[in-house]
């Protein structure tokens, strides 16, 4: 009886994590609603091979899962569109599980939270008719605290402790019981190599997480069918002599197209040396998105260069993940093929060579990517049924076009990191939390107020860094667009005649963009709203060294300082008269023996003040 219930949800067990120079692997690839993927099962004891860990390590399994069991699909729902969302209300996500183990992981809904920590176990509810000897089904089986299965993302060699409590109610030799236990577990980034797969597929950049887990459990006897429990002394799991249970899991992880990170799945034994069962998967179900883009409404010219992102909805939390790209054809159309059934959001960056005034413009003509439609392809529904058509086509897109300016204004920053947009770098060992780090890729849009009207457009550099110019007189606010993430406000400024606005930076969380003005200045630094083309650094953020280049439009006094973060001036860079002109200086905090940073350069000239944020790393 062991074995019966503590292999509740194990065929659903993740752990996904990353490593600082090999693969990123997010948590958010699995689940994604409304999609599914298949299991391949072979539960033939001891004949597959327990994976070794280690950098850069291949492992083969072309040649095993010889004795295929069964093929069973994992599904994921909107949880409110399942039966028995009433017993976990705070269920974001919800899986209908099949196994060939006979146990409590089979014909089970499995509910969970997924949140900006990860991955949340909440319980399950079985559907299987109970039998005499049967423990769970037909009933639900709470955690409390929920189990935590997937880290958001965390660094090769990291680990991670979880502990969680459960409750299942079941029959044996006709008895009601309750089972009350605890699992303890110990989750690692244990590999990371090449995978073969036994369907002949080879997969590089997969990571293996191996968990380390123990179960201890005690079950209640309810003799009189009264609902009142107690414990049995003839029944294993009493109070005195608790069942415990030790055993291993191993996850191979990548991340996919079609829905799932999960490659395959080993349950080995507390030895470490047998495997009883695994599975590995293949997707399930697939779909196409196609469509043409136009170069206006009347659809009189076609698009013939430029890219189309497709962005699979409500993958990443709360934001969408740019899922795949291709490149529009000569016929001005695109198409996305072998997508998981499900809801996504298309839009188009053209070439701005050839379209200079275009706008990154979604499917709906939106320029908004929260405010674009969806497009679906079917539509997952209970029992693995779908809508007959997966395929979508005549997805037509008219490209967006902002305004000609010519203005003197200009404004710049840089949109960076906080916690968990998939991109790695400086993880924290422990936590895997990530910040300061630069987004490359990002719109960047400059709209008129009132109306809203986009007037500009620029992506952020490989440094996160942005920078607009040519701005015309006249109001104006800021928007920063990743599909799914709602920005908490924005920037609104003015430009009148020649106004700089040269740190207006922008940071994005799990699950909104947040914007701050020069908040790290020191007190006794000016703010840098002044005159524009006065001053400029680039490149910034830099490694080694950065060029500081001065523009003099009459004859003045220039004063060039430099200033760390606590406001204390580390180097004047020039204090002369200068001629009209424009002049360039070097600049290396580390040349004088300061350590990388965030620094600030100031210009004083005449009335003008001028105030720029650099980041030496």
């Amino acid at each position: 009886m062991k074995k019966t219930f503590t292999l509740l949800f194990t065929s659903f067990s993740l752990f996904c994590f990353a490593q600082q120079q090999g693969p990123v692997i997010e948590a958010t690839y699995l689940p994604v609603r409304g999609t599914a993927i298949s299991e391949i099962w072979d539960i033939t004891y001891n004949t597959l091979t327990v994976p070794a860990g280690g950098q850069d390590m291949e492992w083969d399994y072309s040649g095993q899962f010889l004795n295929p069991t069964d093929t069973f699909k994992i599904e994921t729902f909107h949880p409110n569109t399942t039966p028995y969302f009433q017993y976990f209300p705070t269920a974001t996500h919800a899986s209908f599980l099949r196994t060939p183990l006979n146990n409590l992981s089979d014909s089970l809904y499995l509910y969970y939270i997924i949140d900006t920590a990860g991955l949340h176990n909440l319980g399950g509810f079985n559907i299987k008719t109970a039998t005499n000897n049967t423990v769970g089904y037909d009933t639900t089986s709470i955690k409390n605290p929920s189990e935590f299965q997937i880290p958001d993302e965390v660094a090769y060699g990291m680990l991670k402790y979880d502990t969680s409590e459960y409750v299942t109610y079941g029959t044996f030799s006709n008895l009601p019981i309750k089972i009350k236990g605890t699992k303890y577990k110990e989750m690692k980034a244990y590999g990371y190599g090449k995978l073969k797969m036994p369907n002949g597929s080879i997969f590089n950049d997969v990571l293996l997480a191996r968990e380390n887990i123990k179960t201890v459990d005690s079950i209640f006897v309810d003799l009189s069918s009264n609902g009142n429990y107690d414990f049995y002394p003839l029944l294993p799991g009493n109070q005195s002599n608790p069942i415990v249970n030790k055993y291993i899991q191993y996850s191979f992880l990548r991340n996919n197209t079609f829905g799932s990170s999960y490659l395959m799945y080993l349950y080995v034994d507390s030895t470490n040396t047998i495997v009883d069962n695994g599975w590995y998967s293949l997707p399930a179900d697939f779909g196409s998105i196609s469509g043409t883009v136009y170069d206006s409404l009347n659809e009189n010219n076609v698009v013939t260069s430029g890219e189309a992102y497709l962005y699979r909805e409500n993958s990443n939390f709360s934001k969408d993940d740019i899922l795949a790209k291709t490149q529009l054809t000569t016929s001005g159309t695109y198409q996305f093929d072998s997508i998981p059934y499900g809801q996504y959001r298309v839009s188009i960056r053209p070439n701005l060579t050839l379209y200079p005034h275009a706008l990154t413009t979604y499917w709906g003509d939106s320029l908004n990517g929260n405010s674009a439609p969806v497009i679906n392809t079917a539509d997952s529904v209970l029992g693995g049924t779908y809508t007959p058509d997966s395929n979508s086509t005549g997805n037509n897109i008219h490209l967006q076009y902002h305004t000609d300016s010519v203005g003197l204004g200009q404004i710049s920053g840089t949109l960076n990191l906080v916690h968990s947009f998939g991109i790695i770098a400086n993880p924290d060992l422990n936590n895997g939390i990530r910040s300061n780090n630069p987004i490359p890729g990002v719109d960047i849009i400059v709209r008129s107020k009132p109306g809203g009207i986009a007037m500009r457009e620029i992506k952020t550099d490989p440094s996160g860094y942005y920078i607009i110019g040519d701005l015309d007189d006249g109001a104006y606010d800021l928007f920063v667009d990743i599909p799914g993430l709602d920005m908490k406000g924005t920037y609104e400024f003015e430009i009148a005649g020649a106004t700089a606005i040269n740190c207006l930076d922008f940071t994005s969380g799990m699950d909104s963009i947040h914007h701050y003005v020069c908040q790290d200045i020191p007190a006794n630094v000016p703010k840098s709203i002044k005159s524009a083309n006065l001053l400029d650094v680039y490149p910034n953020p830099y490694k080694f060294a950065t060029t500081v280049k001065i523009n003099v439009s009459v004859k003045s006094t220039v004063l060039l300082e430099v200033y760390n973060v606590l406001g204390e001036k580390i180097q004047t860079l020039d204090n002369s008269e200068k001629i009209a002109g424009s002049y360039s200086y070097n600049f290396s905090a580390k040349a004088l023996n300061y350590s990388a940073g965030l620094y600030f350069i100031k210009l004083s000239m005449g009335n003008n003040v001028s105030v720029l944020k650099i980041m030496e790393q």
